[in-house]
């Protein structure tokens, strides 16, 4: 059943609010799939309970894909909480998207280094169970 949603974005320092008319869609996901690393592309000092955004090496994930993170840390002073694509937020899945940034916890205090390895995320296949609407902009 279509719903009319609103999408919060950020372009520069400005939040945008779009309405769309949307509709949840059953999906099959593939039993193989691509790890891909995120890895800190800039250094950052973190404290104990934290959170922080960190810049990573550009992630490009292709279209009727999803991520989905490995529950093991991959790093001793920070865990990835969530993966962004640019301007803070993740274009839709039946496009082509850039991850660019991490949103990270700090479990200890100390500095996180650029080419650090924060996390592996496993990149799995999909396919829709039936041909899936274009999201529509509401005016």
């Amino acid at each position: 059943m279509p719903a009319i949603v609103n999408i919060v974005s950020k372009q520069e320092s400005e939040f945008l609010t779009s309405k769309i008319q949307a509709s949840p869609y059953e999906f099959t996901i593939a039993t193989r799939a691509k790890w891909e690393m995120v890895v800190a592309d800039e250094d950052m000092t973190i404290g104990t309970g934290k959170f922080e955004k960190i810049k990573i090496k550009e992630i490009h994930m292709q279209k009727d894909t999803l991520a989905l993170p490995c529950a093991f840390n991959h790093h001793a002073l920070v865990s990835v909480m969530k993966i962004a694509g640019k301007g803070g937020c993740s274009a839709p899945v039946e496009f082509d998207r850039v991850v660019d940034s991490a949103y990270i916890l700090g479990i200890d205090s100390g500095e996180v280094k650029r080419g650090d390895l924060l996390a592996v995320i496993n990149v799995f296949p999909i396919m829709f169970t039936r041909d899936a609407s274009v999201p529509v902009k509401v005016e």
